[in-house]
């Protein structure tokens, strides 16, 4: 699992760097077109639902739900997302989770920002009862124009959790990757990854990845696929490592 976690990230950097380079080839060829000048999206707020019902021969239900508010400005970009998802199998509860993730990056530099960024977890079926990350880094855009943006950022974490009824709180290094591109003025692309091994202790780490897609249906609503991966390499007992969810939902632009 680690290994497709960081063929993940792999895959990220080279279409992200194949992109540019396509880019600058275009532009020595011939001017930009309009679709080139097309800019990212300076501000979004948005709801998602999907929900999946099976009865007969299996009795099913999958259920999830998101919120994300997501400004860029000159200065700053904020990024604020809360998701849940619940499902059942035969009246036995299979997915019962909640995130919520507050990002803040402060630009100091054309390409450098400071980023903060705070994330709380439950999972139940993962024994959870909670996790939450504080993180403080600086960071640089190896890439950043109008169509697309890819950042890099390493700095301390802090980790609070209650895991299989045990406590913890533990000092970690988090190495953070995200990569957005505007594939049209109706369609976008995104992919992150992040790394945080404790510093005491480099077996032990949690390893987050995620890429998704969206197209517009119309003004309002568009049709969004996401892909998430959670690896933890201590779970509680009787716990799996990995964890892979697939969301298919309609948006709406609120």
């Amino acid at each position: 699992m680690k290994k497709w976690m960081m063929l993940m990230l792999a895959a990220g950097v080279l279409s992200a760097h194949a992109d540019d380079a396509r880019t600058t080839a275009a532009q020595i060829a011939a001017a930009p077109s309009a679709a080139d000048k097309v800019p990212v999206k300076a501000k979004e707020n948005s709801i998602a639902l999907g929900v999946t019902m099976t009865d007969g021969n299996s009795d099913t239900l999958l259920g999830t739900a998101s919120y994300l508010h997501d400004r860029k400005r000159d200065a700053y970009t904020l990024r604020l997302g809360l998701d849940g998802a619940y499902a059942e199998t035969e009246d036995e509860t299979t997915t019962e989770n909640v995130k919520g993730v507050g990002e803040y990056r402060r630009n100091v530099a054309e390409r450098c920002y400071v980023l903060g960024n705070l994330t709380a977890l439950y999972d139940s079926i993962a024994d959870v009862d909670y996790r939450v990350i504080l993180t403080v880094a600086p960071g640089y855009y190896l890439m950043k124009n109008d169509a697309a943006t890819l950042s890099v950022d390493v700095g301390p974490a802090y980790i609070t959790e209650k895991v299989g009824d045990v406590e913890n709180d533990d000092v970690a290094l988090r190495a953070g990757q995200r990569y957005e591109r505007q594939l049209s003025a109706t369609a976008k692309t995104w992919q992150a990854i992040e790394y945080l091994p404790l510093v005491d202790d480099f077996d032990d780490y949690l390893l987050n990845a995620e890429i998704g897609i969206e197209a517009a249906i119309n003004s309002s609503a568009s049709i969004r696929l996401v892909v998430k991966n959670a690896y933890d390499s201590t779970p509680a007992a009787d716990r799996e490592k990995s964890d892979t969810t697939v969301i298919g939902a309609i948006a709406y632009q609120l």
